[in-house]
């Protein structure tokens, strides 16, 4: 049996990162359609994301990878403060985007990968992780030791503030 590799993503994994998000998408939001012209125009717009993201210092991207195909992935913004009197600042980390393919679901994979960025923020010393889960997230974030913390607040505009 082959084994389960956790590294950062590559340029060559764009592709694969690309219909994973797609995908990940149509699963959250249900009766979702999306025209062949939004497609194209989605898979244009993730591609650039991706090519800038990848190997920047403002953007990590984690994924496990099982026999050459990503299979899992967490991505990773890093917020930089505001510096301080009194103390080196570091970037605190902002995740979002986790997923793992349904088929691969229910085998640790997710937590391995969580725990394997954990390990990789703690050794670079960065403030803290955050994430806003939503639905089945909060259960998979409180079982690898995150907690609920006082909320932020937010200003919302346009299409947001109707849904």
């Amino acid at each position: 049996m082959s084994e389960l590799i956790m590294r950062t993503a590559a340029t060559s994994d764009i592709e694969q990162l690309a219909a994973m998000r797609f995908d990940f998408a149509l699963e959250e939001e249900a009766g979702l359609e999306v025209t062949h012209e939004q497609k194209s125009d989605y898979h244009d717009e993730m591609h650039e994301f991706l090519v800038e993201a990848i190997g920047s210092e403002h953007w990590v991207v984690w994924v496990a990878e099982y026999e050459e195909q990503v299979v899992s992935h967490i991505y990773l913004e890093m917020i930089h403060n505001v510096p301080r009197p009194g103390r080196l600042t570091q970037p605190f980390i902002y995740m979002t985007n986790v997923y793992t393919l349904p088929e691969f679901r229910g085998r640790g994979i997710g937590s391995r990968l969580a725990q394997v960025v954990e390990q990789w923020a703690r050794e670079l010393e960065h403030e803290f992780i955050l994430v806003w889960p939503e639905g089945r997230g909060e259960t998979f974030y409180a079982k690898n030791g995150y907690s609920v913390c006082s909320g932020p607040m937010e200003l919302t505009f346009g299409r947001r503030q109707a849904e």
